[in-house]
């Protein structure tokens, strides 16, 4: 994502924060402050300028203090910006379910569970982000409803003309809309649940799994989207200009119409690809009998804007970005794949799935999974589908994840970033997800080892101490850049950070900070991250980054089993 405007803000101070280390420490402890799993490896990392080499850390009980584990401190990985040593503490053999910290001469860690799902909690804090940024008459949280006369098209075939495109999700910390982002949301999501839908739950009780009720949300925007009449597809709500202010969304009740963008002449196989896998896999959860939630007149109307999308995107070979630049793609096989392969999966038909493994074979790997680059999960996709494609799949995800492996290798804390950059967190997530779609492919634990490393750097094993995941352990992020959550001063549960910037990278975004940094001693020039409002480069929530984020909990509720 390109860079957004800051603005200067008033934070509101949060109750309860859960204060750093003491600053004379020698050493800093870091742990996973959601928990590991029972059969995981288990390990925690101490930042250091003091030789640790011979002493003994201890796992302790967190109510009581007793001493569950103890072992020698472990492999000194050197030096990390201003430490001399980033020591593992490894407590695998530890398998006894409960709540931890880890003591390590004077100094405490924040607490974790350890027990076999602790991942459970994830997923319903994970939907409350959603719910914040859900636009129109969507009954939204923090927030009324908003944006209802959205919008008029700005280009295309029906240029001026007043079209219903109310509704979806607000993109990140603004109130702009895109479909790049929304059908890979909603993509993601259904494709989570279809993959494991015992780890979603009813909260609300109404017989739909939370994650559908949400997932709903973008799929009506995205079918709002599609003009069958004028064969049109329309990509973006809003413009740069949505940046003028800082406000409530239902603010812009007495504003004109907001722009609607159209694709432009050749161009939209990848939003394209992305709205039909979306609808396609929609119209297969919805179709099936004995759910509870079974609307076979929903499915139909959905598979039948898939199959209309889907031939649009044929026809339009070639990659739409959003205005403004924020956000750029030049990939669309990867989207036109996963399109082909959710059509077959709809209706077993087999030119279907023999376009998608020709989409998959032209679009290969991408050494990354983000908004822009789908491939992994595409391929993930076709191989579950086509027992036949099946090595096929594994042999292009196996090229991304030794990428992953290279670079974690030269990363102290095994973060798989070739480098630190926007939405490094989110690249993380999608380095793990790519680990256990190759697990499940081949039975195989090969990458296992990655996921785990990813997953423990996103919920607190990185040189911060933080969660990157606000409400979860002890340390998140409290201040967002966001105008919902900065304005009403409430707490952002649920959203995903987008992780830490290289130092070059981040001045160049020209950012000045409202408040001092509270985490000055550990930055280093890899990795910069600010829990400051105006650092839209490293604090600003996002829709992809949360989509990637439910969807890690629910495989890794899914995937119990590890091996190191």
């Amino acid at each position: 994502m390109n860079p957004k405007r800051a603005f200067a803000l008033l934070v509101l101070a949060a109750p309860g924060f859960f204060p750093l280390e003491a600053t004379a420490a020698s050493v800093y402890l870091r742990v996973n402050q959601v928990g590991y799993n029972l059969a995981d490896s288990k390990v925690a990392l101490a930042l250091s300028n003091a030789g640790l080499s011979g002493q003994t850390f201890k796992v302790l009980a967190a109510s009581s203090g007793a001493a569950a584990f103890s072992a020698q401190v472990g492999k000194d990985r050197g030096r990390y910006g201003n430490f001399a040593h980033l020591y593992e503490l490894d407590f695998s053999a530890l398998k006894k379910q409960g709540s931890y910290r880890i003591r390590l001469g004077g100094v405490v860690s924040p607490a974790f569970a350890l027990r076999d799902d602790p991942y459970r909690i994830v997923i319903p804090v994970t939907l409350r982000f959603f719910r914040v940024q859900r636009c129109g008459d969507t009954h939204p949280s923090l927030h009324g409803a908003c944006h209802l006369k959205d919008g008029k098209a700005q280009d295309g075939p029906a240029a001026g003309s007043l079209l219903d495109v109310s509704g979806g999700w607000h993109d990140a910390g603004d109130y702009l809309k895109f479909l790049i982002t929304t059908g890979l949301t909603t993509v993601v999501m259904l494709a989570a649940y279809q993959d494991n839908p015992d780890a979603f739950e009813d909260a609300d009780r109404n017989a739909v799994p939370d994650v559908l009720d949400e997932a709903r949300i973008g799929l009506d925007w995205i079918y709002k989207l599609w003009d069958p009449k004028n064969k049109v597809l329309y990509y973006q709500v809003g413009d740069a200009g949505d940046h003028d202010r800082w406000r409530m969304p239902e603010e812009d009740a007495n504003l004109p119409p907001r722009h609607v963008w159209a694709c432009g002449p050749g161009k939209g196989a990848n939003v394209a690809g992305k709205a039909a896998a979306a609808l396609a896999l929609a119209s297969v959860i919805w179709k099936k009998p004995g759910s509870g939630f079974s609307d076979p007149a929903l499915a139909s109307k959905y598979l039948a804007a898939a199959k209309a999308i889907y031939a649009f995107g044929k026809s339009r070979p070639g990659a739409q970005s959003s205005t403004s630049g924020f956000y750029e793609e030049s990939s669309w096989r990867d989207d036109m794949a996963l399109a082909a392969a959710e059509l077959f999966r709809a209706t077993k038909t087999g030119a279907y799935l023999n376009e998608a493994r020709a989409y998959g074979r032209a679009a290969r790997n991408a050494y990354g999974f983000s908004y822009a680059d789908i491939h992994a999960l595409a391929q993930f996709e076709i191989g579950r589908l086509d027992s036949g494609y099946r090595a096929e799949a594994a042999a292009f995800l196996a090229d991304d994840l030794k990428a992953f492996q290279r670079w974690a290798g030269r990363n102290p804390f095994r973060a798989a970033v070739e480098r630190f950059w926007w939405g490094s967190a989110t690249e993380m997530t999608g380095a793990a997800l790519t680990a256990l779609w190759h697990q499940e492919l081949t039975g195989k634990n090969t990458y296992r080892r990655l996921a785990v490393d990813q997953r423990d750097y996103l919920l607190g094993v990185n040189p911060w101490g933080v969660c990157f995941v606000n409400s979860l352990g002890s340390r998140w992020p409290r201040t967002p850049h966001h105008q919902i959550a900065d304005l009403t001063g409430a707490q952002l549960a649920g959203f995903w950070d987008e992780g830490p910037i290289n130092k070059a990278d981040w001045d160049d975004l020209g950012i000045t900070l409202q408040g001092p940094d509270e985490y000055a001693a550990f930055q280093s020039d890899d990795a910069l991250f600010h829990d400051d409002v105006e650092d839209y480069g490293t604090n600003e929530p996002t829709l992809d980054a949360a989509a990637h984020g439910l969807a890690l909990a629910a495989r890794l509720r899914s995937s119990q089993t590890t091996r190191r």
